[in-house]
This record gives C-alpha cells, sequence and structure tokens, in this order.
C-alpha cells in the first residue's frame, strides 16, 4: 500500500508541474528517450534477477508448461472480457468514445488542424507503430540477455547474491518512481487525460472488475480439466501477477504444487505483459492490452502502455493495476480457504 501511494503521488506532483509548462512543451522532447533507456535498464535488471533466482530456473520444466497453460487462460480471458465491456460502453479500439466523435472532430478544427495534417498523422502513425515493433524487440531481447547474465556471468561476479536481489529490487523502484514521474510530466504536458476521465467518469471501473472477472473465470475452466483443482486454479488466477504474495498464501494452506505454479505463472504473467503489451494493443484493442500484466499494469507495464497505445490508456492501464492489487490479498485467501 506504501508504494501505491508513493505511486499515485509521484504521478500527480508530475502531472501538477507539468500542467503550468504547457507553453515549453517543446523542450521536453528528449524525454520520452529518456524514459525507453530508463525502461530498458529495470527490465534487464528483472531478467538479471530472474536468473540468478534458482527457485524460478529450476522450475521452468513441468511446473512451468502448466503455468503456461493456465497463463493462457487466465489472460485469454480478462482480453476477452474487457473487450466485452469496452464495446458495451461505446469505445473504439483507441480508447475513444465512438459518440465523441464528432465532438472531437470540432476540436480539431478549433485547434487549426486542416486536412493535410491527418495525412501527415497517418504516416507518423505508421512511424510510431515500426517504432513500437522495435522496443517491443527490445524489452524482449533485454529480458533475455538479463536472464542469461543472471544466470551464467551474475554468480561469478557476486558472492551474495541474496543482497544483489534486495539491491536490485530497491533499483527497481527507483526506477519505476523516475518512469512515472515522466508519464506523469507527458500526461500534465498534454493535458488530454483529465479529458478523458471526464468522459469516462466512474465507468472506468468497470475495466478493473471485468478484467479480474475474466482471470478468476477462465481460471476456473482450466481447473476443470487440468490436475490442479478449480479452487486451486481460482486462487492461482487471482494472484495477478503479485509472485511474493499469492505463491506464499497458497502454499501455506497445504498447496504446495499450487503453490509452484502459482509462482511461475505470476512471473510469466508480468514477462507475458511486458512483452505483448503491444502486440495484443495493436490486435485486439488499446484497453485490452493493459488486462495482460495484472498488477504490473500500475508500473513497469505503463511506460509500455503509453508506448504501444496513448495517454489516455494509461488512466485504464493504472485502475487495473491499482484495483487488482487491493484485491490480491482478499481474493487468494478467501479462494483457497
Amino acid at each position: 500500500m506504501d508504494l501505491l501511494l508513493l505511486y499515485g503521488g509521484i504521478i500527480v506532483c508530475s502531472y501538477l508541474l507539468a500542467s503550468r509548462l504547457r507553453q515549453y512543451s517543446e523542450k521536453f522532447v528528449f524525454l520520452n528517450t529518456v524514459l525507453n533507456c530508463i525502461a530498458f535498464g529495470i527490465v534487464l535488471i528483472m531478467g538479471l534477477r530472474m536468473g540468478a533466482n534458482d527457485e524460478i530456473i529450476s522450475q521452468l520444466g513441468t511446473i512451468g508448461l502448466q503455468a503456461s497453460a493456465i497463463t493462457v487462460f487466465v489472460v485469454g480471458g480478462s482480453i476477452l472480457f474487457v473487450s466485452v465491456t469496452r464495446r458495451l460502453l461505446g469505445l473504439d479500439r483507441y480508447a475513444h468514445f465512438r459518440n465523441n466523435e464528432e465532438k472531437l472532430a470540432a476540436d480539431s478544427t478549433e485547434r487549426g488542424e486542416e486536412k493535410a495534417e491527418i495525412a501527415a498523422d497517418a504516416e507518423l502513425q505508421q512511424e510510431e507503430n515500426s517504432g513500437t515493433f522495435k522496443f517491443t524487440l527490445g524489452i524482449l531481447a533485454f529480458v533475455l540477455v538479463g536472464m542469461a547474465a543472471g544466470y551464467y556471468v551474475l554468480p561469478e561476479l557476486v558472492a551474495d547474491i541474496d543482497k544483489f536481489q534486495s539491491v536490485s529490487g530497491d533499483l527497481i523502484v527507483v526506477g519505476l518512481c523516475m518512469l512515472l514521474a515522466i508519464i506523469g510530466f507527458n500526461m500534465g504536458l498534454s493535458g488530454q487525460i483529465i479529458k478523458s476521465l471526464k468522459a469516462a467518469g466512474l465507468k472506468i471501473f468497470l475495466f478493473p472488475l471485468a478484467a479480474i472477472s475474466g482471470s478468476i473465470a477462465f481460471g476456473a475452466l482450466y481447473g476443470l480439466i487440468s490436475p490442479l483443482t478449480v479452487r486451486e486454479a481460482m486462487a492461482i488466477s487471482a494472484g495477478f501477477g503479485w509472485y511474493t504474495f499469492a505463491p506464499s498464501v497458497i502454499t501455506d494452506a497445504g498447496h504446495v504444487v499450487a503453490g509452484a505454479v502459482s509462482f511461475m505463472h505470476n512471473i510469466i504473467r508480468e514477462t507475458l505483459g511486458i512483452v505483448m503489451v503491444p502486440v495484443v494493443a495493436r490486435i485486439f484493442g488499446y484497453i485490452e492490452s493493459t488486462s495482460i500484466t495484472g498488477v504490473a499494469a500500475m508500473d513497469i507495464c505503463m511506460p509500455i502502455v503509453e508506448k504501444a497505445c496513448n495517454e489516455e490508456t494509461v488512466m485504464y492501464s493504472f485502475a487495473i493495476g491499482v484495483c487488482m492489487n487491493i484485491c490480491v490479498p482478499v481474493l487468494v485467501p478467501l479462494i483457497i480457504g
């Protein structure tokens, strides 16, 4: 909860600061480059941590296959439920309300945008899609390089792996704070997110509800066709990527195998989110992509969401991550008994 308050406070303060500097927005274009560098650094550290963790490496076999299977079900359920909710609420795949198209067109006219600029925007969008693809490949490469280095190189260089895990964890928190500060600052420079939030209203919280419901429902479905019980599968799916909490609760309840599967599932879900957010955003929709990562939607994956989608989608990502973070300590113990 302390980190939740810290992250939220950083975004709000950065937004308020930037909102007073909008006339100088062209002077801050370099922030996107800084954001990318920090994101790659964080992902590299995460890879190192995973590669250096014997528990993760030792469970990459049979339990890993089971964890991968339930991840497919759970993530698929989240995407499906969020997609249905988006369509029912009348949002297009870019997180814009369809009934606001005329208003948006009028606003564009008031801002002095001409038809010739629309064609230029189309070309710019193609360039951004290409940049997003390269960004995704870069993220994947840094994860894999980090894991390989963590497994083969780090033990030769670092005597105390536990201390490394502790220090690197602190570095990730610092990096996340920097990322969220840049994201909040960028949102403050444009001011668009407040307009979008007013348009969405309290309906925004229907998306976390859909993502949570889809995860657990499809987790139960997996339990019907797998060696896991339905209760175990539902508890695993309710971990939402929180691999330091959910596996411990499940294991302490006497479900050792399910606890191991939960650990691997949550690792896979977070890593999958880092890699797949741009892909899902392009194929299914922007809001759907925010449901993949679970609790990481409120921190590590927010810069990826902003890069692959738009600023409006960031608020959906943060809402989904926050609500899942709050629900994990309640749902996992409740389901596993």
